[in-house]
This record gives C-alpha cells, sequence and structure tokens, in this order.
C-alpha cells in the first residue's frame, strides 16, 4: 500500500532515533570462522523497491541518493549499489558506517551520521537483538567492506511492528530509504590459532559467542607483569600509539582466589578504540595500564592475549577507571580486533 502522504517529520523522527545513538548493538553468537567458510546468507532479499535508488555521490561522503516518489515498501528489501572487495561480513562482526536516511514519500534527505572519519558509525553486523536499529545491522550481512547499501523498510519494520510504531506516534507504513556505506570492518572476536599455554598460568575458556572465561588455579598472584598469546592472529602487528579496537574481559585476581569480572565488553558485546598509550583516555573516558599496553604491542590483529597485571605495574592509585579496585591483581583477556 502507497502511504497515505505521511509527513517527512515522521521520518525525521525516526532518523533522530538512529543517528543519535552510539550505533553500537549487542551481537548475536558467532562462529570461529570466518564468514567466506561459513556460507553466509543475506537476512534481506533484493526487490524492486531497493534497486529503483541510485546514489553517485563520493563513497562515504554524502550519498546524494535520488528515490522515486512515492516509493512502496511491501517488505525490507536491500540492494547492493556499489560491491565491496573487503573483509565480508558476517554475523557478530563489527562494521563502522556512514548511513544517510530519505523520506520514502518524497525523496529528501532526512538526516545522515555525518561524513569524515569522525562521523563513522560502529554496527554489529547481523544483530538479532530487540534493540534498535537493528535493521541496518542485518542489512550488512554478507557485505564486503566497501561496499555502499541501500535498504527500504517502514517505520513498523524500524519499530519491529505496526504497533509499536504507532505506540511512538509514528504512521507504521511511513517508508525510509537509508544508504549505507561500509568504510571499515573487522572480525567481531580473536579468530587467531590457539597456542599452547604455559603451566601454572590462568587459562582462558571460550563461550559460543567469544565471551571468555578464566580457569584460575588456588595460587598466589605473580609479583611481576605476566601475558601469553592465547591465540595467534595473521592480522597486522599492533604499534605504540595506535588506536586499536579491543573486546575486554577484566578480572580482579585476589590473594590467593577467587576472581570477579569488573569490566566486560562481552556484556553487551561492544568493542572499544584505545589508543596504545598508557592512560590515554578514549572518547568514553576509559585507558589502558602500562602493563597492558606493554604486553598488547607488537601482537597482531586477530589475537587474543590474556595479561596479568599486578598493582605496579598498573594503574597508579586514582587513575583506574570506574569500578577498578586499588592494590588488587588485574588479569585481562583482550582481542585484538583491528586498528584505526
Amino acid at each position: 500500500m502507497i502511504p497515505n502522504a505521511p509527513k517527512s517529520g515522521l521520518v525525521r523522527k525516526i532518523a533522530a532515533i538512529v543517528l543519535a545513538s552510539a550505533f553500537v548493538v549487542s551481537v548475536a553468537a558467532c562462529s570461529d570462522l570466518p564468514a567466506e567458510v561459513q556460507g553466509c546468507t543475506p537476512v534481506y532479499s533484493t526487490g524492486a523497491a531497493a534497486k529503483s535508488v541510485s546514489a553517485h555521490g563520493t563513497f562515504g561522503a554524502d550519498p546524494k541518493a535520488k528515490v522515486p516518489t512515492p516509493i512502496v515498501a511491501k517488505s525490507i528489501e536491500t540492494n547492493t549499489i556499489k560491491q565491496g572487495t573487503g573483509l565480508r561480513l558476517g554475523k557478530g562482526d563489527i562494521a563502522d558506517v556512514t548511513l544517510t536516511l530519505y523520506t520514502g514519500v518524497n525523496g529528501q534527505n532526512a538526516g545522515s551520521t555525518g561524513y569524515g572519519r569522525s562521523k563513522q558509525r560502529q554496527l554489529a553486523v547481523g544483530d538479532t537483538s530487540t534493540a534498535l536499529p537493528t535493521v541496518f545491522a542485518k542489512s550488512l550481512m554478507c557485505e564486503r567492506v566497501g561496499a555502499r547499501v541501500t535498504t527500504v523498510l517502514t517505520a513498523a519494520d524500524f519499530y519491529g511492528s505496526a504497533s509499536a510504531a504507532t505506540q511512538q506516534g509514528t504512521d507504521p507504513t511511513t517508508v525510509i530509504v537509508a544508504v549505507t556505506d561500509i568504510e571499515k570492518g573487522y572480525r567481531g572476536r580473536a579468530v587467531g590459532t590457539l597456542q599452547p599455554l604455559q603451566s601454572g598460568f590462568p587459562s582462558v575458556v571460550t563461550s559460543g559467542d567469544g565471551t571468555p572465561g578464566l580457569t584460575l588455579d588456588l595460587q598466589e598472584p605473580p609479583k611481576t607483569l605476566q601475558s601469553e598469546l592465547v591465540r595467534g592472529g595473521s592480522g597486522a602487528v599492533v604499534k605504540k600509539g595506535q588506536q586499536v579496537l579491543l573486546q575486554v574481559q577484566a578480572v580482579a585476581w585476589t590473594d590467593p582466589a577467587p576472581t570477579s569480572t569488573i569490566d566486560s565488553t562481552w556484556t553487551d558485546h561492544t568493542p572499544r578504540y584505545y589508543t596504545l598509550t598508557a592512560l590515554k583516555k578514549n572518547a568514553t573516558g576509559q585507558s589502558l595500564d602500562a602493563g597492558s599496553v606493554k604486553s598488547l604491542i607488537g601482537k597482531r590483529i586477530g589475537s587474543q592475549v590474556l595479561v596479568v597485571v599486578p598493582p605496579k605495574a598498573g594503574y597508579p592509585s586514582g587513575k583506574q577507571p570506574s569500578g577498578y579496585p586499588t592494590g588488587d591483581t588485574l588479569i585481562f583477556v583482550y582481542d585484538i580486533l583491528g586498528t584505526y
């Protein structure tokens, strides 16, 4: 059904929800295997509505999309305007994107993330949670980095149902057109080769969704900085001062045991960018301690690194992140996803 002249303000309301968010949404379980090996299946089909949209603007900038109006959306459709040649993205992988929205009734620009490196937003590919906006995360399944993807959907699709859209004060039939440029992509977890671990050292056991757990012998924590390569990646070597994308599991090691988790990106599966400089804060005010920085420098993308940091090698008193104890030995499991 062709929408009955929905107000462009309704699309702009949805745009505000999409574009004001941090764009980091929860990640579904993923395999150790790259998407090429898994036999990737797109979530949405290509359709005539999505194919009718063209966009010839510079990649990563204003796509200058042309939307035939009024455009009809009977179901969620996608179309790859520009094929990518980079990493193929599967469920649980991470994409840095720029996204522009248009109104279906008149084709007007309804808002964007903005353009340029600082304006990119992070999406967890193939997300199946109830968080918004998962439609755009799902639309990137099986795409390659460098692709430009068009998605056509209704407000009901965006909110999950017609009733949910109505509850938000939006006409469920309001049509939205999104143009997404996939600028960077990363595996959502370390996929390097498992390495033999030294005896007496904490061992890492990984759950199906990538969350690392620790097996710790009842022994006193070490007095000096210790690190172990759990998985050896094959990507580029990370260097001092680089921005690096990490999954983090942090545990306080009391003397002699037990342990307690004090920080985790795996709780909502949202990796963080850090600078490989001790105590240099990221955009959300977090930083790495000197011991972790030393242990991560020289490792390769795709690696998982276990680091045991005694107090004298860790955060100085008063410099630790919120929720971190003072004076305890800390254990970190880092998955190195990429650099920026």
